[in-house]
């Protein structure tokens, strides 16, 4: 079990540094948020892809939070157990279970980004779902999604 434990942490480091590097990559310099006035509700006008992109986000987060608080319950329930075998298992069953949860969300994430990446879509950052169905109609035009309108390609 001890070995188990050992690779799986192994592999969620080498992992979360894999992810670092691969998000780190950004097509232009700036971050991009915008600061607006509170409103009230879902703006109709929002793109499907900018919801899609914001929920994904705010489920990776709330993933991470749960494991912190895995770990930090499996942390609480080890501690107290005060030698006692079976609260002394259960804890270290939490925290194994933690790390595994962690471990597949960083497994998930990067197959997000590695997913995005190929098929050349930000998936955590959607302007505008690419479609087969807008075409330029301009000889040297190109569909640029995040403006969701045609503009005339580069000379090459």
């Amino acid at each position: 079990m001890r070995k188990l434990f050992t690779v799986l942490s192994a592999v969620t480091i080498f992992l979360s540094f894999l992810v670092v590097n691969v998000s780190a990559v950004e097509p232009t310099g700036s971050v991009g948020i915008d600061v607006k006035a509170p409103a009230s509700g879902v703006n109709p006008n929002t793109p499907v892809g900018t919801i899609l992109s914001n929920a994904l986000t705010i489920i990776f987060v709330l993933a991470a939070l749960a494991v912190l608080f895995m770990l930090i319950i499996g942390a609480f329930q080890w501690i107290t157990s005060g030698g006692d075998k079976e609260k002394y298992g259960a804890a270290r069953g939490r925290i194994t279970q933690a790390l595994v949860g962690l471990f597949i969300l960083a497994l998930a994430f990067l197959i997000t980004r590695v997913v995005g990446q190929v098929v050349n879509i930000d998936i955590l950052n959607i302007k505008s779902i690419p479609t087969l169905d807008r075409q330029c109609t301009g000889a040297n035009e190109v569909y640029n999604p995040e403006t969701g309108a045609c503009v005339k390609s580069p000379s090459r």
